[in-house]
């Protein structure tokens, strides 16, 4: 799900995408076109800024990144330390905190909705503002399924405010909150 939402050509590329970089600059620059390598290039080494060095930087690192570990590693490592929300980090985390299982456990949709989280995991994710990313996670299955609409980038404010729909959440309590007599219960 997370390429087909971030980086469609992740298995054909080598750390930089030329088509979709082309396609950013024929936009006028005003989406991200950076691949998941890159990505992990400045999670992993790279300050956030938005500096035309640290894109260079970023994306020989992604190059290099490429050259030395397998495409599964990559990913991986990315789905590793991705941030999907406020103070959650990694897909494992965003799974049992936002649904309540591990990654192993997750449908389609709920996969589907972790990954239409990561253009802006802050602002909008299974917990805060669902309704904005349903759409996304939408296009996203829709593709999955054999769908052949791309999944379009988003700016953060072109998202649409679409009135709530019920989240796909399980809470998630911590067992040292429950009380022993629950636990011990017959």
């Amino acid at each position: 799900m997370v390429i087909i939402a971030e980086d469609s050509r992740f298995r054909t590329h080598h750390g930089i995408d030329f088509v979709e970089l082309r396609e950013a600059w024929a936009a006028g620059g005003h989406r991200g076109a950076s691949t998941i390598t890159q990505q992990l290039a400045k999670n992993l080494y790279l300050s956030p800024s938005r500096s035309a060095l640290r894109k260079l930087k970023e994306a020989v690192t992604a190059v290099r990144l490429e050259l030395a570990l397998p495409k599964e590693r990559i990913m991986e490592l990315y789905l590793g330390v991705a941030e999907w929300g406020p103070g959650v980090w990694g897909a494992d985390a965003a799974s049992r905190s936002y649904f309540g299982v591990p990654p192993s456990r997750l449908s389609n949709a709920q996969a589907a909705a972790l990954a239409a989280t990561l253009p802006h995991p802050r602002t909008s994710n299974p917990a805060y503002r669902p309704s904005r990313m349903l759409s996304r996670r939408d296009q996203i299955l829709a593709r999955y399924y054999g769908g052949k609409t791309p999944v379009p980038h988003i700016a953060e404010d072109s998202i649409p405010d679409v009135p709530e729909i019920e989240p796909p959440i399980l809470p998630v309590i911590p067992l040292d909150s429950v009380s022993d007599s629950l636990i011990h219960q017959p």
